[in-house]
């Protein structure tokens, strides 16, 4: 993990958490009070032109919230895992030729819009943008 990505994931789990504690709790997941928390960062030098791409798996769904980090810590997306389960069983999802069992988002930050499955099937998310814990 790069310094950026570290930090990047420490500062926008910290506007989360607000004066919660945040507690590891395995690979890519955080306990923040009596939420669970599973995260990704996607860096500005891989997208283009403010277009992140994510993935969703098994991990994904154990949580109670997922949070995209799309470059820095004040563009960020907060979701809870319904929507991500939506994404996921979507019959045209789109799947990772090599793992079947992750499925691929594309998020137009700029838009506020997740596009997941085939025929440009895609969700709004603007309410979730810079959205915080319950």
């Amino acid at each position: 993990m790069s310094y950026e990505s570290y930090q990047a994931k420490q500062a926008t789990l910290q506007q989360v958490a607000g004066n919660s504690p945040i507690v590891s709790a395995g690979k890519a997941k955080v306990s923040i009070g009596r939420w669970l928390v599973h995260f990704r960062y996607c860096s500005d030098n891989q997208s283009a032109q403010g277009k992140y791409k994510f993935n969703i798996n098994p991990n994904t769904l154990s949580a109670d919230f997922e949070l995209w980090i799309c470059g820095v810590p004040q563009r960020f997306y907060l979701m809870p895992v319904s929507l991500m389960r939506e994404f996921y069983r979507h019959p045209e999802a789109y799947v990772d030729s090599y793992h079947p069992n992750i499925h691929i988002v594309s998020v137009d930050a700029e838009q506020h819009k997740a596009t997941y499955a085939r025929g440009g099937t895609s969700a709004n998310l603007s309410q979730y943008f810079c959205a915080l814990l319950p």
